[in-house]
């Protein structure tokens, strides 16, 4: 027989949990490849605040827990970033660092290693889809990284985030390596223009852009190449060009002119657009829009390639 509860009863059959969280947790410890000596540092990771509203007799969430992987994580990068990129300066590996720890980047590592499933959540927000929020699981990425630092601390901490952000790490070393020479590179070649195109179209609602070579000339030991990054906006079409001596080098530069077009023709016809260029939010960090009609910040090179001192970063 079903227990329904009738209009001013309630029933006294507790509430079914929407989600097994025990089940998440063993699944995230397997992914992290780390065994806690003390469980209690991981349970209060990934308790939500939300949780803790709905459960009085629980006397801590993970809010001071991310403070502290925040701190860790910021020190293990900053840490991983001088080690493989031992010419650059304090500006720019502050921009490549923020970058790295940006909150969409923190989030799809979290899904990757399953945190949301293993999230203490309360029910408004997990029916509210709380598992799958970048806030939410950018903060309990944090906050499981304090956890480790709790338990075992910084060495685990390093050896988890180099794992972790190992591919990011070499893919960031390449393209600064590639572009750092590149006069128009955005904040010296740190920042990524490919991002901020693709990710102001997708928040407008509109496909990614596509990258072609449409030229290469010049001796096979000092190639250039030029590429085209075209965008379908509606029922515009906008492309921009660029030139590097690599097909990396040139995609980043076509990828800056699409995005400075965008900015110009895109933005009097789109509001979407438009109102997505105006907030700082949208863009990687790192990232600013140029005023319409600015030509592109030439910066001074040293002969090591890096940005002088005193240069301004866009």
């Amino acid at each position: 027989m079903v227990d329904t509860p009738t209009a001013g009863r309630r029933s006294s059959r507790p509430q079914m949990p929407i989600h097994d969280a025990v089940a998440g947790a063993t699944a995230l410890l397997r992914n992290l490849g780390y065994s806690f000596k003390n469980r209690d540092f991981l349970e209060e990771a990934l308790t939500h605040p939300s949780w803790r509203n709905e459960h009085p007799e629980c006397a801590f969430d993970n809010q001071r827990m991310e403070f502290l992987g925040d701190a860790v994580l910021g020190l293990a990068i900053t840490e991983a970033l001088i080690d493989q990129l031992p010419q650059r300066g304090e500006g720019q590996l502050t921009v490549l660092k923020s970058q790295l720890v940006r909150e969409s980047m923190l989030a799809n590592l979290a899904q990757q290693l399953g945190i949301g499933l293993a999230l203490r959540l309360g029910r408004g927000e997990d029916l509210s889809g709380g598992r799958q929020r970048p806030s939410i699981l950018a903060d309990a990425f944090e906050s499981v990284l304090g956890a480790v630092f709790k338990d075992g601390g910084y060495m685990a901490v390093q050896a988890m985030v180099r794992d972790l952000f190992g591919e990011l790490l070499v893919d960031a070393t390449l393209t600064v390596e590639e572009l750092g020479a590149l006069p128009t590179a955005l904040s010296a070649g740190t920042a990524n223009w490919k991002t901020a195109v693709q990710e102001l179209l997708q928040r407008a609602g509109y496909p990614p852009p596509t990258y072609a070579v449409v030229s290469d000339a010049g001796p096979e030991h000092a190639p250039t190449f030029r590429a085209q990054a075209t965008a379908a906006i509606g029922e515009v079409t906008l492309q921009g060009q660029g030139e590097g001596s690599s097909k990396k080098a040139a995609e980043f530069a076509a990828a800056e002119a699409l995005y400075t077009r965008m900015v110009a023709d895109a933005c009097a016809t789109t509001p979407e657009l438009a109102a997505l260029v105006q907030a700082p939010v949208t863009r990687p960090s790192g990232l600013r829009a140029r005023p319409v009609g600015m030509p592109p910040m030439v910066y001074a090179l040293s002969s090591s390639g890096s940005v002088s001192d005193g240069e301004p970063l866009t």
